[in-house]
């Protein structure tokens, strides 16, 4: 028997957050974990003002401060060892060498170089949000975005980026980073379609520059970018990555990951909430998972699984902290089968 969406939310129980914290964890902030998503009430500049927008950089990000683990973290050292790494490596003036501070082995020093460019003179650098891009034993990802302020000679350029950051530990010991994978592109700039069009300017979407860049090639999926503009209709939300920035196959094998060819966007908060804040038994969770599958999304991942073992939903402690979307031609959508 399918259920319907409001069937589903009725019945919905508590489940347990998956996962095990490590006993190397570092502190953590408490959070709230909200039933009820919080509300904003600025706007973007030009923008008809509403609950939902906003009106500085940080804040049409859907992020403001300094990143701190959620108490509902899975692995927080892991995430915690990435944005350190980071925030050294692409804090830096002339003057100081922090590659060196870091201890980098020598060959993840030419990939860390991308944070600091050779006509750059100083850069400084913050975390925004690091999502988990996969965990294994004593090998895991986090996909990092971040803001860094670059001072050249003549000027200063912000930039936002997202990058692949690849962590290992030793028989249980501390975790330390020990790749940056490169940045890929989704190829040439093709002609941009008026559904790309409608994700770019809808306020509701909150796109990071890396998922931005990557819809104006006009290479992503046209049912993906349909899904992001019919949730946009009844949600306001924010991407963290689609390809740019994203790992490329599924961690830790070697098959190819939607992301790469343009068939995905992770989701890293809804209503001004991060996804890991939020209850397991929240019904927005709920909700906008079932909304993103009546629209066509094939897979459907996050920190819930709507049916079990079958074909389209899926949970795992990689998805603790976004929600997949990803489309996969021939597939159906995910559905209460």
């Amino acid at each position: 028997m399918e259920l319907t969406r409001r069937q589903v939310l009725a019945l919905i129980v508590a489940v347990p957050a998956a996962g095990t914290i490590s006993a190397c964890a570092v502190p953590r902030t408490p959070h709230t974990t909200p039933d009820a998503p919080v509300s904003t009430t600025a706007t973007r500049p030009g923008d008809v003002p509403s609950r939902h927008k906003s009106t500085n950089m940080q804040q049409q990000q859907g992020l403001s401060g300094v990143w701190t683990p959620s108490a509902n973290e899975v692995l927080p050292d892991i995430k915690r060892t990435a944005a350190d790494f980071l925030e050294t490596a692409g804090t830096w003036s002339t003057v100081t060498d922090p590659l060196s501070r870091v201890g980098l082995v020598p060959e993840l020093v030419a990939a860390a170089a991308i944070l600091q460019p050779s006509d750059a003179i100083a850069g400084s650098l913050r975390v925004l949000y690091p999502q988990y891009g996969g965990i294994a034993t004593d090998e895991a990802a986090v996909i990092a975005l971040f803001d860094q302020q670059l001072t050249y000679s003549t000027e200063s350029v912000n930039r936002q980026m997202a990058l692949d950051v690849r962590l290992a530990r030793h028989g249980g010991g501390v975790w330390q980073v020990r790749q940056i994978k490169a940045l890929t592109s989704l190829g040439e700039q093709q002609t941009i379609t008026g559904s790309a069009l409608a994700v770019i300017d809808n306020p509701s979407i909150i796109l990071s520059a890396p998922a931005r860049d990557d819809v104006g090639t006009g290479r992503v999926d046209e049912t993906l970018l349909r899904v992001l503009t019919g949730l946009g209709e009844e949600f306001t939300f924010g991407i963290q990555v689609m390809h740019t920035g994203h790992i490329q196959t599924v961690f830790p094998t070697s098959k190819v990951s939607n992301h790469a060819v343009g068939r995905a966007a992770d989701v890293r908060e809804i209503n001004g909430v991060r996804i890991v804040d939020y209850s397991v038994t929240s019904p927005v969770l709920t909700e906008f998972m079932l909304r993103a599958s009546e629209l066509g999304a094939t897979e459907v991942g996050g920190p819930i699984d709507l049916n079990g073992d079958r074909a389209g939903f899926f949970s795992d402690d990689v998805h603790r902290d976004h929600i997949h979307l990803g489309v996969t031609p021939g597939d159906l959508p995910a559905q209460l089968r």
